[in-house]
């Protein structure tokens, strides 16, 4: 049933490169060996990933598709900023008929209106600041340094409060 289909994104591609590279993380944490360089490039994809998640924006530039089930008139571009919008579909016909508004244009207001449906392909510009830099080092040195959720005469450690205090000034509440 129609009414039943949720609104979903999807990732594309990603079209940016880590913000952090596996030598800052080395020099962060001070390692010496290469031995563990793939276990830290997974740990930094990883630490993107949910820093992404929990921002609900795009720290790595990314290709998105956007599905909404319904439409009245206006919706908001998750993971923005928003660099390009290669198209917008309305129940299932490609349109041009909308406008952008926001500071990063991610409010699409649709001219003709309601719709049963609308897809939008678009491009999400990324952020690379040096804060975000900053608790993406301070999560993969966590990662690195709490390899496994269970040690004996040790406490668990949660996401560092710094990594998540940094991210909150980037933090977009939408999904």
């Amino acid at each position: 049933m129609m009414s039943d289909i949720l609104t979903q994104i999807k990732i594309s591609s990603t079209i940016g490169s880590e913000v952090i590279s596996v030598q800052d993380v080395k020099d962060f944490v001070r390692i010496d060996t290469s031995a563990d360089d793939t276990l830290i490039s997974r740990m930094i994809t990883t630490a993107r990933e949910w820093a992404e998640n929990y921002m609900t924006r795009d720290i790595v530039s990314k290709s998105r598709i956007y599905y909404l089930p319904k439409v009245d008139d206006r919706f908001l571009l998750p993971f923005a900023p928003i660099t390009s919008i290669s198209q917008v579909t309305v129940d299932g016909t490609a349109t041009t008929d909308y406008q952008l508004f926001g500071l990063n244009e991610q409010v699409v207001l649709l001219i003709s209106l309601p719709s049963k449906e609308v897809k939008v392909t678009y491009v999400t510009t990324g952020l690379p600041d040096e804060s975000i830099k900053q608790a993406l080092l301070q999560l993969v040195s966590s990662y690195y340094d709490n390899r496994s959720n269970f040690v004996v005469g040790e406490s668990v450690n949660e996401i560092p409060t710094g990594t998540k205090t940094i991210l909150t000034s980037f933090k977009t509440m939408f999904i």
